[in-house]
């Protein structure tokens, strides 16, 4: 049995996601070739029309009828836009934008394009102004979806859905993953996996998740269980390191709970870089976790921990940044 803080740190941590943006129809692209090509199709939309842009005088813009859906590489290799406007010269970059803007919408009358597009800015002077597209992804709901299609006996589509939703830290997907992995539903049966997301869940908050544990160990061979704990440890510590925080909380269990010892030190580690991001609840369970630090090793945790702070917020920092271009 662990002392009384492990008790106390198990009932404190619940991690939950009710929503993430994403980009309809073009996930997992790189947001930034997109917004290339999208100016790219429309230069060269233009070309079609012998109009040049980069020979039109300053403030110009441009715009074109944008159907998101039919944002495919090929068409932004070779497609071209039905619906273009443009302007040139005009006192400022907002009157060029509305002026570009009501050329494309005339353009779309004409052409009876109805609701197929919609009219956006593309360029504005030598500036990328394509806004991609945000839509809500709602975890519950597709979680909801998910477990339709496993009733239905969709097993690969909710076998999908449940992965994407457990690489988000969604522990109740994680421990349907678990329960697909040891059926062997949807894909071939495998219990290392099955120990895989059912310990993952457990981290992540399950209370369910015991059970499915239990009876995947049952099936592995110890050195097969280390290997799973192990490669778990390295992935939470690969995906919080890179900044998606929600496996801050879990690694910080993992010290905890996985180990025949508790490792105090690595759980108040990241108990204290997931305080410093206010993660809830992680500053009353870093303050019970220290109690059973030595006083000559804090120092050195809290050097160590500072380090991986900066590293997850240059990361942080760097993927912002990439979803603005």
């Amino acid at each position: 049995m662990l002392k009384a803080t492990l008790s106390f740190f198990m009932y404190i941590f619940f991690l939950a996601f009710s929503s993430i943006a994403q980009i309809p129809n073009i996930e997992d692209r790189d947001k930034k070739k997109i917004k290339e090509g999208i100016v790219e199709t429309y230069l060269r939309s233009m070309s079609k029309w012998d109009i040049p842009f980069d020979d039109l005088l300053e403030n110009k813009s441009g715009a074109a009828c944008i159907q998101w859906n039919k944002i495919t590489n090929i068409f932004l290799e070779n497609g071209m836009f039905d619906a273009l406007g443009y302007s040139q010269n005009i006192p400022n970059k907002k009157a060029s934008q509305i002026a570009a803007i009501s050329g494309c919408k005339k353009m779309k009358t004409y052409y009876k394009l109805g609701d197929t597009c919609k009219c956006e800015i593309v360029v504005t002077n030598n500036e990328n102004e394509v806004l991609l597209p945000i839509k809500e992804f709602n975890v519950e709901k597709e979680f909801s979806e998910a477990v339709k299609l496993y009733k239905k006996e969709d097993y690969q589509a909710s076998y999908k859905k449940f992965v994407k939703l457990s690489n988000m830290g969604d522990e109740k997907s994680q421990y349907n993953l678990s329960v697909l992995m040891f059926k062997g539903r949807g894909l071939p049966q495998s219990f290392k996996k099955s120990y895989y997301w059912s310990l993952s869940s457990k981290l992540y908050g399950e209370k369910k998740a015991d059970s499915i544990i239990k009876k995947s160990i049952l099936k592995l061979s110890e050195e097969e269980v280390r290997e799973v704990n192990e490669e778990l440890k390295l992935n939470l510590e690969t995906i919080a390191t890179n900044g998606s925080l929600h496996a801050l909380v879990p690694l910080a269990k993992w010290y905890i709970m996985v180990p025949k010892k508790p490792d105090y030190q690595n759980s108040y580690k990241w108990l204290s870089i997931a305080s410093a991001f206010n993660v809830e609840n992680t500053k009353r369970a870093r303050d019970e976790i220290f109690k059973n630090l030595k006083k000559k090793s804090i120092s050195a945790i809290q050097v160590e921990a500072n380090d991986v702070y900066e590293v997850i917020v240059k990361n942080k920092e760097a993927t912002i940044k990439e979803g603005e271009e």
